[in-house]
């Protein structure tokens, strides 16, 4: 079992984001992936560290619509 997300809490998510009207398949399926990344994960994720304003710079380039979506799709 994951150190950061148990079982349960990861099927609710990931039940929530397939059954949630989503803005692109893209970013359901990014958000999945996610969610499973985060359950399957060992806890190490403390190790990383952000500078200020950082994770807020990164929210805020991801794209939430298919056609920018596709730019970042190799």
């Amino acid at each position: 079992m994951s150190d950061i997300l148990d079982d349960v809490t990861a099927a609710k998510l990931i039940k929530h984001i397939r059954e949630s009207d989503q803005p692109s398949p893209h970013f359901q399926a990014t958000m999945i992936n996610f969610v499973w990344s985060l359950h399957r994960s060992d806890g190490d994720l403390d190790e990383i560290v952000l500078e200020d304003g950082e994770m807020e710079e990164m929210f805020n380039g991801l794209p939430t619509d298919p056609e920018q979506e596709l730019a970042f799709i190799e």
